[in-house]
């Protein structure tokens, strides 16, 4: 549902035939000829979505295993798809870009945009790590943005929860915070440990900070220094060597 949302531009199944059937015939036509990559998403859950039904009196018995990544079964290959796929459409997905280029311009919407249009191409996070994992012998749980940046403009990969660590304590080592102003802190430390992008508009979005009176109310806190606090985390946050970044 989240991918055909996504495709639809935000509108569910009900929603997106409601829309058709306010169009004129030519018009409808269009959109649905425009409309290729959600008909190929529900082709391919029409196909693919139950696991066929195997029926032996045989004996089970399990002759060998393997992982397989994508299209391939080596995790280097996974790898090196998923660097060539980043580095040939940053020009063509936007949010790529962003990533690459101006991460403190991301949103939450657009990360999760960005993360439905890789898993339609089999990449993930998780599988991702995975890969890694097995080539390096080292667990390590970067996020999204840690693992196209890595692969894009060779940006230092860190853990998802090392990146938010070091990029707050840099924070809290270039200021004299009061301890109100370090418990607000520590509140988005939290947030991104969860979400990952932080911008001036989750205090007013994000129920989190909106019930403790959203960004009018944390400002104050800050002496009025709230956005030039939180840009200086975001500077911290994509500080990883990247060639562009």
């Amino acid at each position: 549902m989240e991918h055909f949302i996504d495709l639809s531009g935000g509108l569910d199944p009900t929603q997106f035939i409601g829309d058709v059937l306010e169009r004129s015939p030519e018009d409808a036509k269009t959109h649905l000829l425009n409309g290729d990559m959600l008909f190929a998403l529900l082709d391919e859950i029409h196909t693919n979505g139950r696991r066929p039904v195997v029926i032996s009196d045989k004996e089970d018995r399990l002759i060998s295993h393997e992982r397989g990544y994508g299209k391939g079964n080596k995790p280097e290959d996974y790898l090196d798809a998923f660097a060539d796929y980043v580095k040939n459409n940053m020009n063509e997905i936007a949010a790529l870009s962003i990533v690459c280029t101006r991460p403190k311009e991301l949103t939450r919407d657009t990360l999760k945009t960005l993360r439905l249009s890789l898993d339609r191409e089999g990449f993930t996070a998780q599988q991702l790590n995975t890969a890694l994992s097995e080539l390096t012998n080292e667990e390590i749980a970067a996020d999204i943005i840690s693992l196209i940046r890595r692969y894009a403009i060779g940006s230092t990969l860190l853990s998802h929860e090392a990146r938010i660590r070091r990029a707050v304590d840099r924070l809290k080592k270039s200021h004299s915070f009061s301890k109100m102003e370090m418990g607000w802190i520590g509140r988005m430390e939290k947030y991104l440990m969860e979400e990952s992008v932080l911008n001036i508009s989750v205090f007013d979005e994000d129920g989190r900070f909106k019930s403790q009176g959203g960004f009018s109310k944390i400002n104050k806190v800050f002496h009025n220094k709230l956005e030039s606090i939180v840009i200086e985390l975001n500077e911290y946050l994509y500080d990883d060597g990247g060639k562009t970044a």
